[in-house]
């Protein structure tokens, strides 16, 4: 449902020179969906490429009490996801801690997945990405309404605290992930 969805969805940038992005990309399963229907958008791709970073790791731990280790998500490499793009000129790599890896970037996005499902990567995601975002675009967070990371859906109401509003939030039928709409007020 998710790649029905976002190629439906990118129908409406076609041709656009908007920049895209993943964060949290383990093995490139959707990121190369991303690739392929934005084949002209730049495809930034966020991830340790080594599994949860222990900083994460430490955080959920103390805060939600179960178990992740770091190694979760570590049967991965930047060969194994570079090999399913299909417009590979278009990647651009940014390996290592979010959002120290973002520090350089400063484009505008009209699509972004975060699939990062821990709490401190989502709520900088959105801090990140939100004010990047052309109005009418949309940032999809996977793992929205699984129980067993609820991390990500509390990232996403102090977001919302944070910021003094609620966000224009619309499930996409697949019962994981929610499309944040970005709206002309901010």
């Amino acid at each position: 449902v998710r790649n029905t969805w976002l190629y439906s969805y990118a129908k409406a940038y076609k041709n656009t020179k908007l920049s895209v992005a993943e964060g949290g990309v383990f093995r490139g399963d959707f990121a190369k969906y991303i690739n392929k229907v934005f084949p002209d958008s730049k495809l930034y791709l966020f991830d340790t490429f080594e599994g949860f970073d222990h900083r994460d790791v430490e955080y959920e731990s103390n805060n939600y009490k179960f178990g992740l280790n770091d190694n979760e998500f570590s049967d991965t490499s930047l060969d194994v996801v570079m090999e399913k793009m299909e417009h590979p000129k278009n990647i651009i790599i940014k390996k290592g801690f979010f959002p120290e890896t973002a520090a350089d970037v400063d484009d505008r996005f009209c699509f972004v997945h975060l699939d990062f499902d821990l709490y401190v990567p989502i709520l900088e995601g959105l801090r990140f990405f939100y004010p990047k975002m052309v109005e009418g675009s949309v940032i999809l967070i996977h793992d929205y309404y699984n129980i067993g990371l609820p991390g990500v859906k509390d990232a996403i109401e102090d977001y919302e605290k944070e910021i003094g509003r609620t966000l224009y939030k619309m499930p996409i039928g697949e019962d994981q992930s929610i499309a944040i709409i970005k709206d002309s007020r901010s």
